[in-house]
């Protein structure tokens, strides 16, 4: 990655010198205000832009994970053979092929009951003479994936509006709400060429704004911020000549469901939002369920799951997705804005629980392989 530093009297024209020396495809690591002599100001922005690679090979972002990842895969192994042979066996009266699966799938960390209930019912689909190993896997990923639901709703956007589309972005905290909002804001601005404006809820944290306003500075958008129903009503419809509007709030405890009213009270029953609920990939299935049904209320839209960089188990995002009808748009895979987030794809869901098929032993990092699929699109 080539990195270099860019100084003008304003953010304008610093980002002029960078789309001119580094192309359309630089990325912005990071920029300050500096104070000059005699008063004046500048800024600087720090940039990057990556050289076009040839077909190299996969470089995990975790190098030192691997042996841990080994050891993790053996011991899921070992337990679920210990566990779930007898039902399996006993249930099904199963041939090995299909056992050997079953195992597999749970060794990626499917959850157990989910595989049990899917395999008997790609059993039930296949005649008991068409059974070889390649039918079975290939109609146990289509029920996989009937039972998934997908959806961009960007994709529908067709500008300009007589109304701004309006889109929350809510869920726990700590789970990169303002950097996932941060990513679609310069993918609507500057691949779509969408009109983008911004409503940030999040007074609470200290510095949530100030981060939120390094980027809608820097992607030239307007921000306007709002503490209450009638704050957000009045920057709403200020706003409103926009295509769409993004707004960010506040992290919620989803063990108090006070906490998740507060956001419900906010929004009321305004017509016309679309609620992503953002989850880490890291969360304990427990904790996921409990947050689906603590934010059920407030009319989830669809999903982003972030974080798919820093857990060896992002099979755990099609458990919940599973158990919950609700669709699944985006994933996160680490913190670079805009790059690191994609779009959620039959084949990318698939890649976590079957990577064997795609050249890979399985255990290369999810975060750097997805960086290697195309971005948002």
């Amino acid at each position: 990655m080539h990195v270099k530093t860019f100084r003008a009297p304003t953010i304008a024209l610093a980002l002029e010198q960078v789309k001119k020396e580094l192309g359309n495809d630089a990325i912005i690591l990071g920029n300050k205000k500096l104070a000059l002599a005699k008063g004046a100001t500048a800024v600087e922005i720090m940039a990057a832009v990556e050289p076009e690679k040839t077909s190299e090979a996969l470089v995990p972002f975790w190098p030192d994970a691997s042996g841990l990842q080994d050891e993790l895969y053996e011991i899921r192994g070992m337990i679920s053979l210990l566990l779930s042979s007898k039902k399996l066996y006993g249930e099904l009266q199963l041939e090995r092929p299909v056992t050997d699966l079953y195992h597999r799938l749970l060794v990626r960390g499917l959850d157990e009951k989910q595989t049990f209930l899917l395999l008997r019912r790609t059993l039930d689909q296949l005649d008991e003479t068409a059974r070889e190993p390649e039918q079975v896997l290939d109609t146990f990923r289509r029920q996989l994936l009937d039972r998934i639901a997908f959806g961009r709703p960007f994709d529908r956007l067709s500008p300009p509006r007589e109304t701004a589309a309006v889109y929350t972005f809510v869920g726990p905290t700590g789970v990169g709400k303002t950097t996932t909002l941060a990513k679609l804001a310069a993918y609507l601005k500057l691949r779509r060429r969408i009109a983008v404006a911004v409503i940030s809820l999040d007074t609470y944290r200290i510095g949530a704004t100030d981060q939120l306003r390094t980027y809608t500075d820097i992607l030239n958008v307007p921000l306007q911020v709002a503490q209450n129903r009638s704050e957000f009503e009045q920057a709403r419809s200020q706003l409103d000549h926009n295509d769409v509007i993004l707004v960010d709030t506040i992290g919620r405890n989803f063990l108090h469901p006070e906490h998740v009213g507060d956001l419900g009270r906010i929004f009321g029953d305004t017509e016309g939002l679309h609620h992503f609920l953002v989850l880490s990939a890291t969360a304990k299935d427990e904790d996921v369920k409990q947050i689906l049904q603590r934010f059920r209320p407030l009319g989830v839209g669809s999903l982003i799951f972030t974080k798919i960089d820093e857990t060896l188990s992002p099979a755990s995002i099609i458990n919940q997705l599973l158990r919950f009808p609700h669709p699944v748009s985006y994933l996160g895979t680490g913190q670079r804005v805009p790059e690191d987030l994609v779009p959620a794809t039959p084949k990318r869901l698939l890649s976590f629980i079957f990577p064997f098929e795609n050249g890979s032993d399985g255990k290369e990092s999810h975060g750097s392989s997805l960086r290697t699929a195309e971005k948002i699109s």
